[in-house]
């Protein structure tokens, strides 16, 4: 065989096994341009007999599942980040069927012990009488002696049984309910694996997501293409400014945390409107922005409150605010410029500092 051959072998092998996962972004995935590496994948996997399992947000699986349909070959999981992760991997064996037990002899009572009866007491033998003179001619007859009683034995003492040994104390119920929702969180996030350990409030990085289930709140984190899950230690108000709400009890952690903080502006009662200018280059509220809410990139483009329409989408930020819109198949993001007035009919809260345009706003 030759040299070119074998080199040629040698990359197809390598190419075949690149093809065992896939890793699509959410531009590629909202625009469409990953649906065919998707198509490939599972093409791969049904000619193989094996089985396509999808790591993604939970949102985004009816739409996977319209594309890979469903069934035994495709496994959808919820993901972490907004992106889509598959890979090709062996069906599980299907469970054995369990053996019956055989059926046990039914357990024969003991006859009871009963308690021997008493036996009665032997009669006492008569005393002899001694023969009294009497004057003559009478003769008295000697009297009869008393008939033996005979003696009456008493009833046996029923058993008493011994006190049973004492139970020991049952565990306190607020300690079994948090080791059961710990169990909980593992299976459902990491597969049912152990946890890291602790994890200090200071230590939380950029991108952590953090799961509450009161009063256990785990914190998860990538590390190369595996996620770990710790216990969050320390107290941490939910509401910071630092902690993007991704739905209902779980939070991304979009930066250091440290200090008193500050809080989303849903929390500030007083907040009916929105007043949001273009942050300066370098500002930590601009970078926290385009970290969310545009993978990092730079939002160059801005809009006035008169030029939105129905449909955009606006997050809110501390002095600032990103508008989301589609353009085609396309997702655009402009930095919002002026006030809003968040009571109007035509602006509706979608979410934590999320609103939405629905309708004609006040000029």
């Amino acid at each position: 065989m030759s040299k070119k051959l074998i080199l040629a072998l040698a990359l197809f092998a390598a190419g075949a096994h690149a093809q065992q996962s896939v890793d699509i972004n959410a531009d590629e995935f909202t625009s469409g341009r990953g649906d065919a590496k998707l198509a490939a994948l599972a093409k791969q996997a049904a000619a193989e007999g094996r089985r396509v399992v999808v790591t993604a947000p939970k949102e985004w699986h009816k739409s996977i599942a319209a594309k890979l349909g469903k069934g035994d070959n495709v496994v959808l999981r919820e993901g972490f980040y907004e992106s889509v992760l598959a890979r090709v991997e062996d069906k599980p064996e299907p469970p054995k069927p369990a053996k019956p037990e055989p059926e046990k002899a039914p357990a024969v009572a003991a006859a009871p012990v009963r308690a021997p009866e008493p036996k009665p007491a032997p009669a006492a033998e008569p005393k002899p009488v001694a023969p009294v003179a009497v004057p003559a001619p009478a003769v008295a007859a000697a009297a009869p002696a008393p008939a033996p009683q005979p003696a009456v034995s008493k009833p046996a003492q029923p058993l008493v049984a011994l006190p049973a040994s004492q139970p020991k104390a049952a565990q306190p119920a607020s300690a079994v309910d948090e080791d059961t929702i710990r169990d909980r969180l593992r299976q459902s996030l990491i597969e049912g694996r152990a946890a890291q350990g602790a994890l200090a409030v200071g230590s939380l990085q950029s991108g952590d997501v953090i799961y509450v289930d009161d009063p256990v709140r785990g914190v998860v984190r990538r590390e190369g293409t595996k996620a770990v899950l710790y216990w969050l230690d320390g107290d941490l108000d939910l509401r910071r400014t630092e902690l993007k709400p991704l739905a209902p009890n779980r939070y991304q952690v979009m930066g250091r945390i440290s200090g008193e903080g500050s809080l989303r502006r849903e929390f500030d009662e007083s907040a009916a409107e929105l007043v949001a200018a273009v942050p300066a280059d370098g500002a930590a509220e601009r970078s926290r922005l385009e970290q969310a809410y545009n993978g990092g990139r730079n939002i160059r483009d801005r809009l006035s409150t008169a030029q939105l329409a129905a449909g955009d989408v606006v997050y809110a930020g501390d002095g600032a605010a990103v508008i989301v819109r589609r353009e085609g198949k396309d997702l655009q993001r402009y930095w919002l410029e002026g006030s809003l007035d968040l009571r109007q009919s035509g602006v509706r809260a979608d979410g934590q500092n999320k609103y939405r345009i629905v309708g004609n706003l006040a000029r």
